[in-house]
């Protein structure tokens, strides 16, 4: 067996094993007698569970796994009913397996994925899978809404017992309990929304599809049936009776505008139908209820059994904690388990596509979210951000952009008119197409989506060519603008930060796909995006900047991807981390005993949270330089090139020279660089007065182009540079996360380091349809075991679990293709069998990763002290980020920033506020300038002793205040809070 979980064999007993599958069988049998499932079903799920069983170490209860094993099989078929045909699976619910083999939920998704991995199942099931889960997690998010909203609107569902209806027929009705409206409420929601599959895993539009059922009831029992007696006497409509939808939206997250299409382009209509085939009458007559609550739920109980798997009346159940995994729903004043409360939060929080979490690139510098903000107010307020950042734009280029298209030596106005129409046409396209993996959406809906992709769009291509144009001093941007893949990549960029507002189920690369773009050139446009807009949400972001580590460890590295030609465009040389960082000396470098590691440019930060420093007097060693200009990234000439020249000569370099004491000193070298506004700023770096590159490294041979030694800058650059640049920053975070939890000192860290970096650069094809933590976790291992540490698979694949992008797909479902050559293929499918072999990861070490690597981790040997030792690559170091100036607000120039030695940075028209000392008036200016708009001189302030806050008409570009101390992110959330509080006020 292989054993991924753990390393202990297990027992190959003959006897013990005859009566394990003794017993498995006999709690197979058990199952399905009480599922009442086919023979044949329960035939596949013991000989698929049996070959599971006979390969991998199951944890756990085995009913649990085999519940997994009979829900696959189930899937598998098809069913003939009467009058529609073949309906998928064996009509036995998900739901029902579920509470028959006492499993939860939450359980069986995991369990499942790995399952899933086990087994090799289909990707068709696989995004089934996801789609249920994802649904699930919307309804788990949603009920939590529900119960506050409901008892906002009506009486407490919890209040007394429900009257019990007399069995004669003849007597007259009585009237509806409040908690059967509350029961009959919340299934009449899941029943639509399982009859509209675009909005059944949309978390936005399912929120507004909620409301809606509650504005329906809501009506109802206020005109149709005079049930005045169900509804709170606190609740106040402002609207005309009975439409509450307003009302609602404004107090609980709701968009009014969003709401409104929900209903009127599904929910009225669908209604509609159900009272044209009598399914419902008056919801709340005393006559008709009891017939239109068993109408719903019978419709429904048919969908679960045919479509829809989960039962999500379980929310309902007096042991939903148990099915669900999650705690029992809150009811005002009954508080819930903490325990409970954790695993649900961890539950929703682990979903990218709810509540993305911070990846380990970018936990420097933006924290976790506060758990007191619900998916639901996220989502909504995501939606508000993006609806806020095209305001008053329009869905064309400003009069400034146009002049700028003029400007140009060949003016690119019509060809990008005809680009946008184009691409938009595509999208329209596919999100209203019905597909296998999803079905289409309204027409209406993905007109809106692509209104506001456009109009963010232009705004973004004005910012990045305003911006190019000040860096290149008014240079034509001919050359830039008639770049198809650039357009195509941003407009792409625009529809993700759309759809990922609304909580669109066609998550990336989604977008990319029907663009057919490729990962490696749309990775080019996310830091430039990100860059060019500050309004931005910390979500919005952090979403960003997972697709960009997605496509740094995986998608650009597929057989089909473009780097490969780009690779072999560049002679198959993949640059070294020497070559590709600036520092000094490209790598550490030991100045007396001063360590000075190497400067990483990843990962992205935004503009609002790090703002480049000008002037001399911000010099700082740990300031990297400013990013890859967008004509560098799409224009990407090898190193040497005559190109590199195309827009001007690099600056000349002027050493200053600091002394240190003890005979030792540093030399700061300036380099040009460019600051968010598009300014100029001379930067410093550390350099060493004695650069030397080691002898026995392989690097590529300089060029008449490449920069003299001790300049601080990359030898290789361009776009391919770039992206290698940002493959080591991530590896480097990921590798220094793993080696802190399994306590490897920094010395082995440095051998597995420079393993790895062996292995990406002389077996590039390793990586070719695989993925960047598979290499990682090979090179921690074998260099574990050739150095006679005790760092098991068991113990690496634990600590590797731990970090946020983590899947079991990583370690259990690895390509084995037959490698043939170790040079790298300019071919996209070279070397690629049509049926790709798949295994888990100890089978590639094993097969594939050993004999590739073998001979040169030898060599790092503990018991050979050979002089061969290959040295170590410098490891990337992880700088703080500067935190200021900070800015906290979209509409005011209001920074925060460390007040230490700010005296230097003051202008005479400034001021300074320091919370234990200065006078409250100073506070009450700021408050007048928020209020008022910008003053004419620049402000100051200091928070608790250390943090300066300046609000200032003049330009960021004009700050240059020293950074020497930092800001606590609580303090800038805070201060974003009260600005956004006042600006909405």
């Amino acid at each position: 067996r292989t054993a991924l979980e753990t390393d202990a064999p297990l027992s190959s007993d003959s006897e013990s094993g005859r009566m394990e599958e003794s017993s498995i069988r006999r709690s197979l049998e058990t199952l399905c007698q009480e599922l009442n499932m086919d023979e044949q079903t329960a035939t596949e799920a013991m000989e698929n569970f049996t070959a599971i069983w006979n390969t991998y170490t199951l944890e756990g209860e085995v009913v649990h796994w085999l519940a997994c094993s009979l829900y696959a099989a189930c899937r598998k078929g098809s069913t003939p009913t009467v009058g529609k045909g073949l309906m998928e699976g064996n009509c036995v619910s998900l739901t029902r397996i579920l509470r028959t083999a006492k499993l939860s939920l939450i359980q069986f998704f995991s369990k499942m994925r790995k399952w899933a991995d086990m087994s090799n199942l289909s990707q068709d099931f696989r995004q089934r899978m996801e789609r249920l889960e994802r649904n699930f997690e919307v309804s788990t998010v949603i009920f939590r809404k529900f119960e506050p909203i409901f008892m906002d609107m009506f009486q407490n569902p919890q209040g007394g017992e429900p009257p019990r209806q007399p069995r004669s027929r003849k007597h007259r009705r009585l009237p509806c309990h409040i908690s059967d409206v509350f029961k009959f409420c919340w299934t009449l929601f899941v029943y639509t929304k399982g009859n509209f599959r675009m909005i059944g895993d949309d978390l936005v539009n399912s929120y507004h599809l909620l409301l809606c059922c509650l504005d329906l009831v809501f009506g109802n029992a206020l005109l149709c049936a005079n049930r005045k007696d169900l509804i709170n006497p606190t609740f106040r409509a402002d609207e005309p009776p009975p439409c509450v939808l307003e009302r609602l939206c404004e107090l609980h997250d709701g968009l009014v505008v969003e709401a409104k299409g929900i209903k009127q382009h599904y929910f009225k209509p669908y209604i509609q139908k159900l009272y044209e085939k009598q399914h419902l009458t008056e919801l709340l007559d005393p006559q008709n209820f009891i017939d239109n609550n068993k109408a719903i739920n019978r419709e429904y109980e048919e969908y679960v059994l045919t479509v829809g798997d989960f039962d999500e009346r379980v929310f309902l159940e007096a042991d939903a904690d148990e099915e669900i995994g999650t705690p029992r729903k809150v009811v005002h004043d009954q508080p819930a388990s903490t325990t409970a409360q954790n695993q649900l939060q961890q539950h929703v929080e682990k979903s990218a596509s709810l509540a993305p979490s911070t990846p380990l690139t970018g936990r420097g510098y933006l924290k976790e979210k506060d758990l007191l903000v619900t998916p639901v107010s996220s989502a909504t307020q995501s939606v508000s951000r993006l609806q806020s950042m095209v305001a008053g734009l329009r869905t064309s280029p400003s009069d400034h952009l146009m002049q700028i298209f003029k400007s140009c030596s060949r003016d690119p106005s019509d060809n990008i008119l005809t680009r946008v129409k184009t691409l938009g046409q595509a999208f329209k396209e596919h999100y209203t197409r019905d597909s296998e993996e999803m079905p289409g959406s309204h027409i209406d809906f993905a007109e809106n989506r692509l209104k506001l992709a456009e109009i963010l769009y232009y705004k973004i291509l004005e910012n990045v060519i305003s911006q190019e144009t000040k860096r290149l001093h008014g240079k034509d941007m001919s050359m830039l603008l008639e770049q198809d893949i650039f357009h195509c990549s941003l407009m792409a960029c625009c529809l993700e930060v759309v759809l990922f507002s609304y909580s669109s189920q066609r998550t990336f690369p989604w977008i990319i796909n029907i663009f057919k773009l490729s990962p490696f050139y749309f990775f080019k446009v996310i830091e430039v995006f990100i860059r060019s807009e500050e309004g931005l949400s910390r979500d919005m972001v952090k979403h960003l900047n997972q697709i960009e580590e997605q496509i740094l460890e995986s998608k650009a590295w597929s057989a089909d991807s473009a780097l490969w030609s780009v690779l072999q465009d560049a002679g198959n040389k993949v640059p070294t981390v020497e070559e590709v960082s600036s520092g000094p000396g490209s790598g550490s470098t030991s100045i007396g005993q001063t360590h000075l590691p190497l400067v990483a440019l990843s990962p992205i930060i935004h503009p609002r949270i790090r703002e480049f420093r000008s002037g001399l007097g911000s010099a700082r060693k740990d300031v990297p330089p400013s990013p890859l200009s967008v004509h560098d990234r799409y224009s990407s000439p090898a190193a040497g090139s005559a190109k590199r020249r195309l827009f001007g000569d690099d600056p000349p370099t002027t050493g200053v020279t600091l002394s240190m004491g003890n005979d030792r000193t540093i030399t700061l070298i300036p380099v040009q660089s460019c600051d968010a506004s598009g300014t100029i700023n001379a930067q410093f770096l550390l350099a060493s007065p004695h650069r030397t590159a080691s002898p026995s490294r392989v690097t590529s041979a300089p060029t008449t182009s490449d920069p003299p030694p001790g300049t601080g800058r990359p030898r290789r650059t361009g776009s391919l540079a770039l992206f290698f640049r940002k493959v080591y920053h991530l590896a480097s975070v990921r590798l220094r996360d793993l080696c802190v939890k399994l306590d490897i000192p920094s010395e082995l860290r440095g051998k597995i380091w420079t393993c790895f970096e062996h292995t990406l650069v002389h077996s590039t094809d390793l990586m070719k349809g695989r993925h960047l933590d598979q290499l990682l976790l090979c090179s921690v291992y074998i260099i574990s075991k050739i150095t006679k540490e005790t760092h098991t698979f068991h113990d690496i694949m634990k600590c590797y679990r731990s970090q946020p992008q983590a899947s079991s797909h990583v370690y259990r479902s690895v390509l084995l293709p037959a490698e043939k050559s170790n040079q790298v293929s300019g071919e996209a499918n070279s070397n690629q069998s049509a049926e790709e072999e798949r295994g888990d990861l100890i089978q590639f070490y094993n097969s594939v990763f050993v004999l590739k690597v073998k001979s040169f981790a030898l060599r790092y040997a503990t018991n050979d002290n050979r002089a061969d030792a290959p040295p170590l690559s410098p490891f990337p170091s992880v700088r703080a980020q500067p935190l200021s100036p900070r800015r906290v607000s979209q509409r005011h120039s209001l920074y925060v920033s460390p007040h230490k030695n700010s005296a230097a940075c003051l202008t005479p028209n400034s001021y300074t506020y320091r919370i234990n000392s200065s006078p409250s008036k100073e506070l009450s200016d700021i408050n007048r300038m928020i209020r008022q708009g910008c003053v004419s001189r620049k402000r100051a302030f200091t928070m608790e002793g250390d943090v300066m806050m300046s609000s200032a008409c003049d330009s960021p570009s004009k700050r240059a205040c020293p950074e020497n101390g930092s800001s606590p992110d609580v303090l800038l959330k805070r201060l974003q809070d009260v600005v956004s509080e006042r600006q909405s006020h």
